[in-house]
């Protein structure tokens, strides 16, 4: 099986369609994505719907919970949590209704799948997790492979006999250890922190086991431009050149 998992697109339409046209020209079987959908981005609506139809399984991510939970919204930098509120206003209440019924964290095909840190947290980073916590979770893990979101970067946290480990996904093909357990990032479609501007995802396949980072250029010029036509923070316009 082949398994597309995509992260963090913030409501960046032009990258999730092309990151759709790359994953549909490979092949997959399925596709997760690991939340973060909406927010810093000008077009939420459509990346809701996009999901909706192409009917792609999604969990929660922080800026979904923050939609729905005012009080954590709170905590957001301004910034940030303006780009929400507008986010909210650019929303359907059709869409915000199918935003609510985002599980927390989706197991499936042997494979955890959460936004921030498993077990099931939305809100806090596998990068600022110390490697004791990290071998803890783990060891405790009845899956052998979790993928996550958040940090916006590809990373592969490795747990083999006993130690930690973690190395950053490049352009190659990584093969997995069949004795070991992963945590595995998975980058970010809209929204790249990492020098990259191109959009970003994973393929797992579980037949020979390796995981293959996808690098997707998109028409960032327009994605960027919108959100300043948004009135969101040119800041988030700016991450995307």
């Amino acid at each position: 099986m082949k398994l597309a998992v995509i992260s963090d697109i913030h409501s960046n339409i032009e990258a999730l369609e092309s990151v759709a046209y790359d994953i549909d020209r490979v092949g997959v079987d399925h596709i997760i994505a690991l939340g973060d959908s909406i927010g810093y981005g000008a077009d939420p609506e459509k990346v809701i719907e996009f999901l909706s139809i192409r009917q792609i399984k999604s969990v929660l991510g922080n800026h979904e919970f923050a939609l729905l939970d005012k009080n954590y919204l709170r905590g957001f930098n301004p910034n940030a949590r303006a780009a929400l509120v507008k986010n909210r206003q650019l929303l359907s209440q059709k869409s915000i209704n199918r935003i609510k019924l985002f599980d927390i964290f989706y197991v499936r095909y042997g494979c955890r799948f959460v936004h921030g840190l498993p077990p099931d947290s939305v809100t806090r980073y596998v990068t600022l997790t110390p490697a004791a916590k990290l071998k803890k979770i783990l060891t405790s893990l009845s899956e052998r492979i979790c993928f996550a979101g958040h940090t916006h970067l590809l990373e592969i946290t490795q747990l083999k006999k006993g130690k930690i480990t973690r190395q950053k996904i490049t352009k190659k093909t990584i093969s997995l250890d069949k004795e070991s357990k992963y945590i595995i990032n998975a980058g970010s479609v809209g929204q790249p922190r990492d020098g990259d501007s191109r959009a970003k995802y994973l393929i797992w396949d579980s037949y020979s086991n390796t995981i293959e980072p996808r690098f997707v250029i998109y028409n960032k010029i327009l994605a960027a431009e919108k959100i300043q036509k948004a009135g969101i923070s040119e800041r988030y316009a700016i991450k995307l050149l």
